[in-house]
């Protein structure tokens, strides 16, 4: 699992320190990655709330994206994760 954001990496070291966050953030300054995700809110220069499954080919198996005030369920992302690994296994 890793963590994209438009913020410096001297942003995200601090971030990670604060929080003990068990996953590497990678910086996205210049918006390419949110741009190919089509959450880059261009009017605010920023991505809109997003979380990406991709497998471990590469494939995006899921997604899902929304404005600030939107919450990510976790089960939901867990559910998903379940079952890539069930199909991995079958």
């Amino acid at each position: 699992m890793i963590g994209i954001s438009g913020d410096s990496l001297p942003c995200h070291k601090a971030f990670v320190e604060a929080r003990a966050v068990p996953f590497p953030l990678l910086s996205d300054m210049h918006r390419s990655v949110m741009a190919a995700y089509g959450v880059l809110d261009e009017d605010r220069n920023v991505a809109f709330r997003s979380t990406f499954v991709v497998d471990r080919d590469g494939v995006l198996r899921w997604g899902q994206a929304g404005d600030r005030q939107m919450t990510r369920d976790g089960r939901e992302i867990l559910r998903v994760l379940d079952r890539i690994q069930a199909l991995r296994t079958a």
